[in-house]
């Protein structure tokens, strides 16, 4: 069996004891089987979910109402045995007059035709916190005048003395008898293997028994299971499980049935309505009802029910359900989707419950509730199919790379055949198309239309690749940076965390040889998957020639998370990059690229990959340069390929005076404060060498001595570097990698890494026109790449579409255009939205076609476990009966618990150790980390205590976090030892450090770019705001390993509660149900806000004398009348262009905007002229205010003085309007007896 087929069998079995233990049974060892088990602690609080409760129950709306429940290894001791009193703290009774009774009396007889009307009280029950009912609805064809259906479900009674056994294997079995001191209790059942009480006992008894000393050791552990034989007789519950089957629901001449007096089932009523279809079908809705009412108890609650319905008892076949009424209407992205998803068929909803099918395509099958849902979503095959005619080495960079010496015309060959076999694919579908129903023609024609553009654009990269020279030299260079990286990062996986001391990878980096490093470090592939390279070819044209249509397109990476769109758009960099120091070595130099993240912890992820990829280039060009070159020369300049991290000053410092005073504290540092001066001064982002994975911070070894040294240095005494701290790295004597902004503005980096909100700072700080080749011959950036374009969209993108402008007004400046690469793998109107940023046409890669399991570049694997196909598991939780806190508390506590008790291998249990639990909010993580230090634990304790024994639970230490709320260096410390640290066994009995990560506490932070093998079990704590948040998170478990997700909804919102009723359809096409997203750049609000950022940001940045932080007094109108012709004219046209093109029809507010620009510069000009001496921008007052109103043209947004500044943002997340306000006291006058204030 290989690794992934155990860690399979180790994921089900995982899911299954999660499932025993909230939803039942299995939560205790019993005898004969969990059928019938015996559990000691009141069933309705023992068990979650899946619980029907007498009629006329309430939940206390209080959230943080916890259950504490009383421990069972402290509960009261008694004489006699007691029934644990119900705790009703969760519970409103409702007491029923006489009148009120006869009234249901009456409604329960009741045929009145108006049947609805009695079903719908019903269905009010089950979607309660404490459910009284639950059914599904589904859709068929046939006779339904008689309607068989299958119920099983459990009751549970009181234990009674023979019921109370355990399972007991002394350690000599077949002498072993019980001492004499106790056989008046229990007796040993050799063939049972059982200990069986047979007098009765409590637990005040058995620790007199104890006291007494009967027993010279006790290592078969006699005495807990005596504690526990007493437990089951004082407050022991037994299962009885009980099924209806083939029940017959009569409907006759009507369409309600209400089956009230069922024989030998007087806790059930079964509910039925049918509905006539227009199309000749017939909707049918079962409800199980819990007939009783009063307070919950154990003898009234109904446990694990589940209604079945079976095609083969009944004289109808199931139909699928479509939810369009009118296919015409929809607009052309829905008809696609449409398309895509024909296959996906939906055949009921639950009512209060999750529903599940087994169901063939003539309608004959099985459709069942599911209180405990789970649906595998399958992995995607990103390799192509082996007989369509591309061999591996097309796929090898080593091979498309210089490195290899086969002939151009040969290579171009291989490249050829990868696009002719996506030429015969599309042509394949093509014919299949014709088969399709004639709905589906346009969105057919449409869909293979666009894989037809992208496969010509692919041809046409191919031939400029043939004629062109330098393209095809930067495209092999490209091909052989993105091939050392790969093999750099292969060294990193083989030497990890090194110190700089560590002789062994010394010896590797001298010895290498890029011509054979694959056969040395060979456990990588070092291939492009396929979508990677057509992507390389696709945009091609787009990078080496200015006049290309291809140009001005955003090219939309939409691609399956996990699928490497990093690394596509990393190879069209380094192409970029080559190609441009090839075609214009004067005007090369500068930056080339800009990299565009919204999350800081994203960002610092990339930044270190991206950073390896910048090594390798750099690596090319300095042995380009030298006199003893090991590969072939080209002519790149002696300008450093250099990249450089941009996000602000609370992450990265802005000055080298700011680096240099953390420098110095940081070299200040003891081996006593060493992780505190890190922590608190440590922002330079980059703890290891990107090339060659050294250590670049000391660190504190077990004997407590400083190993290792810090790889930052101020160099020449005022400028900062970083620098590897083996000498044996090529990079030892520096990186070129640079984090402080004043580096940055000063030697403008090839590639720019940074936030979208950083350039909120555009009209702030005038050297950011460096980036754009304000003060040099270079040319504009080529290329901008915005990875996760969901993300940018309400709010904040809203505000980025307005500062674009700014950005894509300079770049054009310098006469080329700039071309634009997005990337994401959940969105929704991508054309209107890219429309709303960027003013551009967009075109989506690969291509969507006829099915969405199949794009080509992907394919959906079927899930076959024993070819270790597999997919991420999906389970959904809903509590009943319990408060979110509750059930939060009882699931990471057995998730946590279980993992551990599980017997497999240390390898395997390492893969399910980690628990990442998923909040909405940092409120409720806020929470959650006080629950896991306090009653989680309590509960894991309880849990054992019924299982094992307390000295078996799990010791989880404080929870880590990756959340906004901390540390950048906090932050890396987390994902370093989520990768590093691994469990084992050993190393846990003897409390050796380092420990593995147990619980994991984040927020929408890790829904990007976290890409951790070890992470494979995940709880989302209420279901996100949005599908592209939920796809995103989930995904960040199961990448490499079977994984899984839980998701436990909240009872009391209707949105996850319709999430949950719909658990399979969701889950079985969850892409489709991505919600669109939007941006309105240039409605009235986002204009207020920073309309006047853009005309400054872009006015100061292209009129030289007014670039100072103390010109802004200098600005006139009739000295800038070519800037403000220029940008005024832009931001019209581009505000006319952006409104058609996401609706022609929208009302044209180029006439507003015109006047509020005029409005803006007229104030700029007047402040300026009537500005005595002082009047600067504002970056100088961003932190103390000036002494009088009038000295600034900008003042930080939500800023109050008085002073006619504009308000400016300077981050892209101020958007939130701000009220100022007072508060008014009141006060008792108590001379007077009044009141004042």
């Amino acid at each position: 069996m290989g690794f992934k087929s155990e860690m399979i069998k180790a994921r089900d079995e995982f899911i299954a004891l999660v499932k025993a233990e909230l939803l039942g049974p299995g939560s205790e060892v019993s005898v004969p089987d969990a059928e019938h088990e015996l559990i000691t602690t009141v069933p309705e609080k023992r068990y979650s979910i899946g619980i029907l409760f007498p009629k006329e129950n309430k939940m206390q709306a209080d959230g943080n109402d916890v259950d504490r429940a009383v421990p069972e290894d402290e509960k009261k001791d008694a004489e006699e045995a007691e029934m644990v009193a119900f705790d009703d703290s969760d519970y409103v009774g409702k007491d029923m007059t006489v009148k009120e009774k006869d009234k249901k009396a009456a409604d329960e007889d009741d045929d009145d035709s108006d049947s609805e009307d009695n079903l719908d009280e019903e269905v009010s029950l089950a979607a309660q916190n404490m459910p009284s009912s639950f059914g599904i609805t589904f859709l068929v064809r046939g006779n339904t005048d008689r309607v068989r259906i299958s119920l099983k479900y459990a009751t549970y009674r009181d234990a009674h003395m023979e019921d109370c056994r355990i399972p007991f294997t002394p350690a000599n079995a077949e002498e072993w008898t019980v001492p004499e001191e106790f056989d008046g209790y229990v007796r040993y059942d050799k063939e049972e293997k059982t200990l069986r009480l047979i007098n009765g006992i409590n637990r005040k008894t058995v620790r007199q028994l104890k006291e007494r000393d009967l027993l010279d050791t006790d290592e078969d552990q006699l005495i807990d299971n005596l504690y526990k034989l007493a437990d089951q007789l004082q407050s022991g519950y037994v299962r009885e499980p009980r099924k209806l089957n083939n029940y017959e629901i009569v409907f006759g001449d009507g369409d309600y049935a209400n089956e009230t007096c069922i024989a030998n089932h007087d806790l059930v009523e079964i509910t039925a309505l049918r509905r006539k279809m227009e199309n000749g079908t017939t909707a049918l809705t079962i409800m199980a009802v819990n007939a009783k009412t009063g307070r919950p108890q154990s003898s009234n609650c109904i446990f694990q029910p589940e209604l079945r319905v079976n095609s083969e008892d009944n004289a109808f076949s199931f139909e699928k359900y479509s939810g369009v009424l009118n296919f015409d209407l929809l607009d052309e992205e829905e008809q696609s989707l449409e398309l895509q998803y024909r296959n996906k068929h939906v055949y009921g909803t639950g009512l209060g419950t999750a529903v599940n099918w087994k169901i063939d395509e003539n309608g004959k099958g099985f459709i069942r509730n599911d209180f405990f849902p789970e649906f595998e979503v399958p992995s995607m095959d990103f390799a192509l199919p082996g007989d369509c005619g591309v061999s591996d080495l097309t796929l090898s960079m080593k091979y498309l790379s210089d490195l290899n010496d086969t002939e151009k015309n040969v290579k171009i060959r291989n490249l050829e055949s990868l696009v002719n076999a996506y030429s015969a694919w599309i042509d394949d579908l093509v014919a299949r198309s014709h088969a399709l129903e004639s709905r589906f023609a346009k969105a057919a024609d449409r869909n293979l239309k666009g894989c037809r553009e992208a496969c010509e654009r692919m041809r046409n990269g191919i031939r400029i690749l043939e004629k062109d020279d330098m393209a095809w030299d930067a495209f092999q260079l490209a091909n052989r940076a993105m091939f050392m990286q790969r093999v750099q990062l292969a060294i990193q996986r083989e030497y990890p965390a090194s110190y700089p001391d560590k002789k062994d990878l010394s010896k590797a980096l001298n010895d290498i040889d890029y011509g054979t490093a694959d056969e040395t470090f060979s456990k990588d592939r070092y291939a492009w998957r396929p979508f990677q390279l057509a992507f390389m070819l696709l945009d091609v044209a787009s990078v080496t020639d200015d006049d290309s249509a291809d140009r001005s397109l955003v090219d939309l990476i939409w691609f399956p998370t996990g699928g490497g769109k990093t690394e596509a758009y990393l190879g069209l960099t380094a192409m970029t990059i080559f190609y441009r120091r090839f075609r214009h070595p004067a005007q090369g130099g500068g930056t080339t690229v800009i990299m565009r993240y919204t999350l800081r912890l994203l960002a610092a992820q990339q930044f270190t990959r991206a950073s390896t990829l910048i090594c390798a280039c750099e690596f090319i060009r300095k042995d380009c340069e030298s006199k003893k070159s090991r590969y072939r020369r080209y002519a790149l300049g002696t300008t450093p390929i250099t990249i450089g991290l941009w996000i602000g000053g609370e992450h990265t410092p802005n000055t080298d005076d700011g680096a240099k005073k953390n420098l110095e504290k940081l070299h200040k540092a003891t081996s006593y404060n060493l992780e505190y001066a890190k922590d608190t001064y440590n922002k330079f982002q980059v703890l290891k060498c990107p090339w060659c994975g050294t250590r670049m911070t000391p660190e504190r070894d077990r004997d407590k001595k400083i190993r290792g040294a810090f790889g930052y240095k101020m160099h020449g005494g005022n400028h900062f570097a970083l620098y590897c701290t083996r000498q044996a790295c090529p990079f030892g004597n520096g990186l070129p990698v640079q984090v402080v902004d004043e580096e940055l503005y000063n030697e403008p980096p090839t590639l720019l890494f940074g936030t979208v909100d950083k350039f909120a700072m555009l009209p702030w700080e005038n050297r950011i026109g460096n980036f754009f080749a304000f003060n040099s011959e270079n040319r504009a950036p080529e290329l901008i790449i915005q990875d996760e374009l969901h993300l940018i969209s309400g709010p904040l993108g809203t505000m980025v579409g307005l500062y674009e402008s700014a950005v894509d007004a300079l770049c054009c400046r310098k006469g080329n255009v700039t071309k634009i690469v997005a990337s994401t793998a959940t969105i929704r109107r991508a054309v209107e939205q890219c429309a709303a940023l960027y003013d551009r046409d967009v075109s989506q890669f690969p291509h969507p076609a006829l099915d969405a399991e199949d794009s080509f570049f992907a394919r959906e694997k079927k899930i076959d476990y024993e070819k270790e196909n597999f997919g991420r598991k999906y389970v959904g939780l809903m509590p009943s009966g319990k408060t979110k806190a509750m059930m939060e508390i009882r699931s990471m506590a057995a998730m946590l618990q279980k993992a551990k008790d599980m017997d497999v291998s240390d390898e395997v249990k390492d893969k399910l150790w980690t628990l990442t639990a998923y909040y909405n909010s940092l409120k409720d993580l806020g929470k959650a980390a006080t629950m896991v230090d306090d009653d989680v634990k309590d509960f894991m304790k309880r849990m054992c205590y019924r299982l094992k024994s307390n000295a078996e639970v799990r010791k989880i230490g404080t929870a880590d976090e990756l959340t906004s709320r901390v540390s950048t260096t906090q932050l890396n410390q987390t994902l370093d030892k989520l990768e590093k640290n691994k469990y084992s066994t050993e190393n846990m009995i003897k409390h050796l450090p380092p420990y593995p990560c147990n619980v994991l506490l984040a927020t929408n932070m890790i829904s990007v770019g976290i890409d951790v093998a070890r992470l494979n079990v995940m709880l989302l704590v209420g279901q996100p705001k949005l599908t592209s948040e939920y796809i995103q998170a989930s995904s960040r478990v199961g990448r490499e390993f079977p994984g899984v997700a839980f998701t436990m909804y909240d009872g009391g919102k209707s949105r996850d509660r319709s999430h949950y009723e719909q658990f399979r359809p969701y889950h079985e096409s969850f892409y489709r149900h991505v919600e669109p997203t939007g941006a309105t750049p240039f409605s009235a609000p986002a204009r207020k806000r920073a309309l006047h950022a853009v005309l400054i940001a872009y006015i100061r940045l292209s009129v030289g004398e007014l670039s100072g932080e103390n010109d802004a007094i200098k600005f006139r109108r009739e000295n800038c009348k070519k800037a403000i012709e220029d940008i005024g004219g832009y931001m019209i046209k581009r505000c006319i262009d952006v409104n058609r093109r996401i609706n022609p029809y929208m009302e044209d507010d180029s006439a507003d905007l015109k006047r509020e620009m005029e409005d803006i510069l007229e104030k700029w000009d007047d402040l300026a002229t009537d500005a005595e001496k002082i009047f600067c921008y504002g970056r100088k007052f961003m932190v103390n205010n000036p002494d009088a109103p009038g000295e600034r043209l900008m003042k930080v947004f939500g800023t109050f003085r008085a002073d006619p500044a504009f308000e400016t943002m300077t981050s892209m997340r101020n958007v939130d309007v701000m009220v100022p306000g007072s508060i008014i006291e009141w006060k008792e006058d108590e001379e007077n007896g009044g009141q004042e204030y």
